[in-house]
């Protein structure tokens, strides 16, 4: 089941461009949000960003899943 708590590193992530700054944003470790992220990924079975690059990019899917987490976080504080 997906949590808020990975749609909102999906989408900080994505937002700023980093894991690190995600982290702090949202005021947890790295690896913590990584996991998020990973739990995420294994739950559809498929990578939501590029890992080869120093940046995090978004693949395609990963593209759907932060306009999705978007809107439900929208919905959520509505």
């Amino acid at each position: 089941m997906m949590t808020f708590k990975q749609l909102e590193a999906i989408y900080w992530v994505a937002r700023l461009g980093g894991f690190s700054q995600a982290a702090q944003k949202l005021y947890t470790t790295q690896s913590a949000l990584s996991k998020r992220i990973q739990d995420l990924e294994a739950l559809f079975d498929t990578p939501l960003f590029d890992r080869t690059l120093r940046t995090a990019r978004l693949t395609e899917k990963g593209e759907e899943m932060y306009a999705l987490s978007k809107r439900l976080l929208a919905e959520r504080e509505a």
